[in-house]
C-alpha cells in the first residue's frame, strides 16, 4: 500500500512540472528566423514609427518593422525529443549573453556602436551555436548583424 501511495504521489508531482509551460514572446522575420524571449524575463513591447522594440533584461532591442513579419506567444514546454535542426532563431537575449543556437558554416556576426565602430567580427567556421558576452560592453546602443539581419540593442 505504501508504494502505491508513493507511485501516485510521484506520478501527481511529474504531471504537476509538466503543467507549468514556459511561454515565450516570439520575433518572426520575413526570412524564416526567429527570436524568442521567455515571458519571465517581462519584456516590454513598444513601438516607433519604424521599429517594434522590445526590452528585456536591462536590454532594448529595435526590430526594423519593414523586415518583420509577426510577433506570437508560444508554450515552450518540452515534452518529447524535438528536432534541433528546425529552430531558426537568429539569437537569444540573455542578460549575460547573446546566444546565436543555429549558425550554419561561414556565417557573419558583427556588433558595431551605434556610430559605426566595429566591436566585434566574427565569421563561424563550423556550424553549432555560439555566444557572445554582453558583461564587457559598456552602457549605450550597438548594431547586431547576423545571417543578414541587423538588430539594434541598447544595454543598460
Amino acid at each position: 500500500m505504501k508504494g502505491i501511495v508513493v507511485t501516485i504521489f510521484m506520478l501527481y508531482c511529474s504531471m504537476a512540472m509538466a503543467d507549468n509551460p514556459r511561454t515565450q514572446l516570439v520575433v518572426w522575420a520575413k526570412d524564416g528566423t526567429k527570436v524568442a524571449y521567455a515571458l519571465a524575463e517581462k519584456p516590454k513591447i513598444t513601438f516607433t514609427e519604424t521599429d517594434l522594440v522590445i526590452t528585456a533584461n536591462g536590454l532594448e532591442v529595435n526590430y526594423a518593422l519593414e523586415n518583420m513579419a509577426r510577433f506570437t506567444y508560444e508554450d515552450n514546454t518540452e515534452t518529447a525529443i524535438t528536432d534541433l535542426q528546425t529552430d531558426k532563431a537568429s539569437f537569444k537575449l540573455g542578460s549575460e549573453s547573446l546566444l546565436f543556437p543555429a549558425l550554419k558554416a561561414n556565417n557573419t556576426i558583427s556588433l558595431h556602436t551605434i556610430n559605426g565602430t566595429l566591436i566585434f567580427k566574427k565569421s563561424i567556421q563550423k556550424a553549432g551555436e555560439y555566444s557572445f558576452p554582453l558583461s564587457n560592453l559598456k552602457t549605450g546602443a550597438y548594431v547586431v548583424t547576423v545571417n543578414g539581419l541587423t538588430y539594434k540593442i541598447v544595454k543598460r
